[in-house]
């Protein structure tokens, strides 16, 4: 007994390409030739001539584990650990008063103007 395996069906596109190749002459073909060359690149009868779209992706070189010297690791864990003491704490700030700033005992001048002008009202 023999097995029939059933053909697999053609295509729509690429017979009614090939149905318009069989009446026209050679100068015209060349274009309906390239477009059943396309329509079996994309149904993946045939390969494609032209070289993959896009960026060859590199290996990347192995690069060797660092080494981790064991001062650093303490020396890091001891930031971290006065850092984490240090979270949550307000400092109390000092006022200091800069050499560079006149501090007068005088209200600013828009606030002498609005004192001048309520003090001319009460006479």
């Amino acid at each position: 007994m023999e097995e029939v395996k059933p053909k697999p069906e053609k295509d729509k596109v690429l017979a009614d390409l090939e149905r318009m190749l069989e009446g026209l002459s050679e100068n015209s073909k060349q274009p309906i030739l390239e477009l059943i060359r396309k329509r079996k690149v994309e149904l993946g009868l045939i390969s494609s001539d032209l070289p993959n779209a896009g960026y060859k992706l590199r290996k990347r070189k192995a690069q060797p584990a660092h080494r981790t010297d064991k001062i650093n690791r303490e020396a890091s864990k001891d930031s971290l650990r006065k850092i984490a003491l240090g979270v949550g704490r307000i400092s109390e700030t000092r006022e200091t008063t800069s050499q560079d700033i006149d501090v007068k005992d005088e209200p600013l001048k828009k606030d002498k103007k609005a004192l001048e002008e309520v003090d001319s009202y009460k006479y």
